[in-house]
């Protein structure tokens, strides 16, 4: 018996995409940190001070933001793809 063709919940790609794009951009600034020092101590020392919870806010922020407009055209996406 087929499967059904049920869409993704739209909250679910929401984190999904969120999740997703704040990992990589975390990784790539980390590889970028360590070819600018050439090692990943100046990193942490700027986190000692407690800036690691308004970094984090900004990056989730973004990427939330980032995640509801890519939810959004895949959802207009698969839709259109559902119904031709």
């Amino acid at each position: 018996m087929k499967k059904p063709n049920v869409l993704p919940s739209f909250w679910n790609l929401v984190i999904r995409f969120t999740v997703i794009f704040v990992l990589v951009v975390m990784a790539i600034e980390v590889v970028f940190e360590l070819f600018k020092s050439g090692n990943l101590n100046a990193a942490l020392n700027s986190f000692k001070d407690n800036s690691w919870v308004y970094y984090l806010a900004i990056k989730l922020v973004i990427g939330f933001v980032y995640g509801l407009f890519m939810a959004y055209l895949t959802q207009k996406r698969l839709k259109k793809q559902k119904r031709g």
